[in-house]
């Protein structure tokens, strides 16, 4: 059965849950319905007999009013008793008599005066109690004067009153169940009406659920199928939905896997072209200079063996670029985080390459806050920064015209620390700013393959600083070149004013 279930489309699976959901609720309806039916019309009965019995309690009262006490109902030798209740025990219209009282008043049985009054005989359409029923007699300390024991439990209870003072009850057997023809046939009447009304509804619940569940199937089938042509590789797949729902953040978010797969298949095709050319160019110049060799073009000499070895280094410093951006997209770096001054580190680095950012009539500047050094530190990784900074170096050096110049300019925040990279020209267009940390990204006019590096540099710069919590983004420097924003958190339990 379950079996059975789980292979079903979702657009039946929702049909069935939504006709098993209202079958309960009208089965329920109608169970309850029936049950209250039921109570509520032998409750309408017993009021019914009640209100039929009020002349009977009235002559009641007028005889306890003339006998003083409620011995006389008990006593088989006086016919009192049977002779006020037989016309309420017999089939017809017979008329009592009541026993004349002017002290007592006829609404003090406790039923309302428009009904009682002039009530000295059975009403027109009097039924007495199906099968005879006896009544029941109790005094006014609820002792029971006449009537079966055994059906007090069971009876119905109507209060006699004299002068507002209850001075006993009669009672009649409550109806346990309808036996009467004309009852019986009413209430199949109503069940039958209540049971095609039921039957109506569950048709009208079924109908509606049809389209209901395709309505509400429809979104899925349009996004098996995107699933289906996304799975096959169309990453320009997308889907519309309007509305709030959930499925319209689903499908918000199935937009947003489309695009991003998309993406990342144009990267990766481009990132293996690119690697594909970068990898070309030294090959092919070695290829060249040793096939010139070979032909007698060119001899063995030193100038040869240099340039053959200059490509060979070009190659290398590739190879090893894409190693190491290739462990930082992975995580695979390791980064062994202690409390770092980074003042010192950047200064380090900066006598480094001083010299030969000098040799190439760059001028460097250190500027750093006036602020105790030793107070400004970060967690990080030592060796990770100190690449970082050297890459940002190297950058430098390969880019930057000649005569140039370098200014580092360090400024601290409240638990913030950024390292401002500015040299001069040459700069970048916007367009060239928002891809200078893309892999293999050169600047045209600038960043070519003999003074440039591999284009890997800064992409690497990148993952360095995001690994350590950081941002780093590129902007027009004051010196007509490009800045380089690096900003770190610090570290604020050592940080003092």
């Amino acid at each position: 059965m379950e079996s059975s279930i789980l292979k079903l489309k979702i657009r039946h699976k929702l049909f069935l849950a939504i006709l098993a959901a209202n079958c309960l609720l009208v089965g329920t309806i109608y169970i309850f319905g029936s049950w209250i039916f039921d109570t509520s019309f032998r409750d309408y009965l017993d009021q019914s007999e009640a209100t039929r019995l009020a002349p009977l309690a009235l002559n009641l009262a007028n005889e306890y009013s003339t006998q003083g006490d409620w011995q006389w109902a008990n006593n088989r030798r006086d016919p009192t008793w049977r002779r006020l209740i037989s016309p309420y025990m017999t089939r017809g219209p017979v008329r009592p008599k009541p026993q004349p009282n002017n002290s007592f008043r006829q609404d003090d049985v406790g039923f309302d005066d428009n009904r009682a009054r002039g009530r000295d005989r059975p009403p027109p359409n009097h039924r007495p109690p199906p099968n005879n029923q006896p009544l029941l007699l109790l005094d006014q300390n609820k002792q029971l004067v006449t009537g079966p024991p055994h059906q007090m439990t069971n009876a119905y209870w109507i209060p006699i009153k004299q002068n507002a003072i209850v001075i006993g009850q009669l009672g009649f057997v409550r109806r346990l169940s309808i036996t009467s023809e004309l009852d019986l046939l009413f209430t199949d009447r109503i069940k039958s009406n209540f049971s095609w009304m039921i039957l109506g509804i569950l048709l009208i619940s079924a109908i509606i659920s049809i389209p209901l569940s395709r309505l509400l199937v429809r979104p899925i089938e349009k996004l098996k199928l995107a699933m289906h042509a996304l799975a096959t590789g169309n990453f320009k797949t997308s889907l519309i939905h309007h509305g709030n729902d959930e499925f319209a953040e689903l499908v918000e978010d199935f937009n947003v896997l489309s695009d991003t797969l998309a993406k990342n298949l144009t990267l990766r095709q481009q990132w293996i072209a690119d690697i594909s050319h970068e990898l070309r160019t030294p090959v092919a110049v070695l290829q060249g200079e040793l096939e010139a060799i070979q032909d007698g073009i060119r001899k063995i000499d030193k100038p040869a063996v240099d340039s053959l070895h200059q490509e060979i280094l070009r190659l290398s410093r590739l190879v090893n670029d894409l190693h190491e951006l290739s462990l930082s997209d992975i995580g695979a770096l390791s980064y062994q985080k202690t409390s770092i001054n980074i003042i010192e580190l950047i200064n380090n680095v900066v006598e480094q390459h001083r010299q030969l950012l000098n040799s190439q009539s760059i001028d460097v500047s250190l500027q750093v806050p006036n602020s105790n050094h030793n107070t400004i530190q970060i967690h990080g990784d030592f060796r990770r920064l100190e690449q970082l900074f050297t890459n940002l170096a190297n950058n430098t050096r390969h880019y930057t015209q000649s005569p140039g110049s370098l200014v580092i300019t360090i400024q601290k925040q409240v638990d913030r620390i950024s390292i401002i990279w500015s040299d001069s020209a040459p700069g970048a267009s916007d367009t060239d700013k928002s891809q200078l940390f893309d892999r293999l990204f050169r600047i045209d006019d600038s960043r070519n393959r003999n003074t440039g590096g591999s284009g890997l540099g800064l992409a690497i710069c990148q993952n360095i600083v995001t690994a350590h919590q950081g941002s780093i983004k590129a902007e027009n420097s004051e010196l007509d070149g490009i800045s380089i924003i690096v900003t770190f958190p610090l570290l604020i339990n050592k940080v003092t004013s």
